[in-house]
């Protein structure tokens, strides 16, 4: 917007130029006159072929320095012809003179016969001194690529390298592209200088049977002897629980997370998740106040099942044996793995899925994020509840998510509240109430069964293959189907066997649902066959205060003193996670 005549600043008149005379005198042309500005003063900077003792012809000024500066380039001329015998240094980078004063360099004495004579020199850069076969590795081209990798996240700390000793997914494929060669010893001792990102961050014992890391590499390292391939070379470095299944060439501004349009997760829970707690557990007796004849809502077999229940009898042992298994409790076990879910469980469990798709407000599925926070909204495209695969004794029901983004824990408490909803009757109409204002605490569902199946790149591929944006580089498609043979015979030997093998020693999922229906906190008082969220569930901010007033007044007026239950916080279960990198996004999936 052009600025009102009133408030134009005057332009700065042009200074004079001046006249010689014919003897050579320089007449100074006068720039102030009246109602004009006076003529900037021109930056001269001081040399020893202009003097600042004398005046520069056609300005009429003196040009005033430091002394010290004015003696320092009358001696520069003498320093290199000086030889006195005095020591000669040179000054520039680094000796905090000819650097901009940055430098800690020795201080320059000013006068005195011991004054150290310092000698000029360019502000120049002096090479690393290079190992050898140095030159021959700088000499080799780093790439922008996609890596596509698979890996049983069992004993791992999560998907994303990290800084501190954690052992992570990512600092062990690091490591081994290190060792290959295809990361040059000037980046191996710092992953970001790579540009390494991924598609999805997995959390601690996630697995993945294909996921995908953009860095800068080296494509065609030297390969050893007997190695046809750098993917063959790298998983012969690399344990057995992780493979590279190949990588690919990207444009330069290629990005794994933000390339990543959507992302395929399978989540596998045994059948015997969906049993409903049993008449003597804390659960089921807080379901018989505020929902009676719950339990005739639910299948018959099932039922019949959890009535055949021997009492459970809690773990004992001395300090040290917590996790040891009650040999009492074994046959409960070993029965449980005989469950074969009946089919209107399994109806009332997809019904309960299938809720989740579309774009909702995920805020009670993660950690940390408000209600109003726009980032809690996300799409899920798809949803599906395959039928029952019997592994080894267990039953087996693998549910596939596929979405276009998943915030930290999301995909863990969808699981979790659909399994929860389903085991007391609850009706699929709970699931849009999680979505609304109102605060609750959703447990996570185990780890164990929560698998990457791949991340998508559907809109990158059209743009490479198409070339569209005016792309002009012959690029491949980053596609998992190339491997899906090795990645299925991968999942079912490092991931299904795993998972079955870890049931059946850890016990899990059993021991999860005990921890659920064992709880005495009204923060799962959601479950209910009305389908709605009491106040006591309401764990936010407000309900909270409303609460503790209602309890303050009905102790005011029976004149006792105000008793204040201790509520479950929200996120009381959940680690602490990194707050910069939460908002930044980075924990996400």
């Amino acid at each position: 917007m052009e600025a009102s005549e009133s408030t134009k600043r005057p332009r700065s008149p042009s200074p004079l130029p001046s006249t010689e005379t014919k003897d050579g005198s320089a007449v100074k042309n006068d720039s102030t006159e009246e109602g004009l500005p006076p003529a900037k003063k021109a930056h001269i900077e001081p040399t020893t072929s202009a003097p600042s003792d004398k005046s520069i012809s056609g300005l009429g000024t003196k040009v005033e320095i430091d002394p010290e500066e004015a003696m320092f380039n009358a001696s520069s001329e003498t320093t290199s012809n000086d030889n006195d015998g005095k020591k000669k240094k040179t000054w520039g980078r680094g000796q905090g003179y000819g650097n901009g004063g940055k430098g800690k360099g020795k201080e320059r004495e000013k006068t005195g016969p011991n004054a150290v004579k310092y000698e000029r020199r360019g502000n120049d850069w002096t090479p690393r001194e290079k190992k050898d076969g140095d030159d021959q590795e700088n000499r080799l081209p780093k790439r922008r690529c996609a890596l596509l990798v698979g890996y049983c996240g069992t004993g791992y700390s999560g998907m994303q390298i990290q800084t501190h000793d954690a052992k992570t997914i990512e600092g062990d494929v690091f490591a081994a592209l290190v060792k290959a060669g295809a990361i040059s010893s000037d980046n191996a001792n710092d992953h970001r200088k790579s540009d390494v990102q991924r598609a999805a961050r997995t959390d601690a014992g996630v697995h993945a049977a294909g996921n995908c890391i953009s860095l800068k590499m080296i494509v065609e390292p030297p390969l050893p002897e007997g190695y046809k391939t750098l993917a063959e070379y790298v998983n012969s470095l690399l344990p057995a629980q992780i493979r590279m299944w190949g990588f690919v060439r990207t444009v330069k501004s290629f990005n794994a997370r933000t390339a990543a349009d959507s992302r395929i997760y399978e989540y596998l829970l045994p059948s015997y998740c969906l049993l409903p707690p049993g008449r003597d557990d804390p659960l089921g007796k807080k379901l018989d106040k505020s929902s009676p004849g719950w339990r005739d809502l639910l299948g018959k077999e099932a039922v019949d099942f959890i009535d055949a229940t021997p009492t459970f009898e809690p773990e004992e042992g001395e300090e040290g044996e917590k996790g040891k298994i009650n040999p009492k409790n074994r046959g409960e076990f070993e029965r449980r793995r005989g469950w074969r879910v009946d089919q209107k469980t399994l109806s009332s469990f997809r019904d309960l899925v299938t809720q989740y798709k579309g774009t909702h407000n995920f805020h009670n599925f993660t950690v940390g994020k408000p209600f109003n926070d726009r980032s809690v909204k996300r799409f899920m495209i798809k949803l599906e509840v395959k039928d029952p695969q019997v592994y080894g004794d267990i039953e087996w029901i693998s549910v596939m998510i596929h979405g276009q983004s998943f915030m930290l824990h999301q995909i863990r408490k969808m699981i979790s509240m659909a399994m929860l909803a389903c085991r007391t009757a609850s009706p699929p109409s709970l699931l849009p109430e999680t979505f609304g204002p109102k605060r609750i605490h959703v447990p996570k569902a185990p780890p164990l069964g929560l698998l990457l199946q791949a991340p998508q790149f559907g809109v990158y591929n059209d743009r490479v293959l198409n070339k569209h944006h005016g792309l002009q580089e012959d690029r491949d498609a980053v596609d998992f189907g190339l491997y899906d043979e090795l990645m299925n015979d991968f999942k079912v030997k490092w991931i299904y066997e795993k998972l079955r093998q870890e049931e059946l020693d850890s016990h899990v999922f059993h021991k999860w649902m005990r921890q659920m229906d064992c709880s005495m906190s009204n923060g799962l008082a959601f479950l209910n066959t009305q389908g709605n969220i009491p106040p006591e569930a309401d764990l936010s901010k407000g309900a909270k205060e409303a609460r503790r007033a209602a309890a303050a007044a009905a102790a005011k007026e029976s004149g006792e003193e105000a008793k204040v239950e201790e509520e479950e916080d929200m996120d009381s279960e959940d680690e602490e996670v990194d707050m910069d990198e939460l908002r930044r996004g980075e924990l996400e999936g």
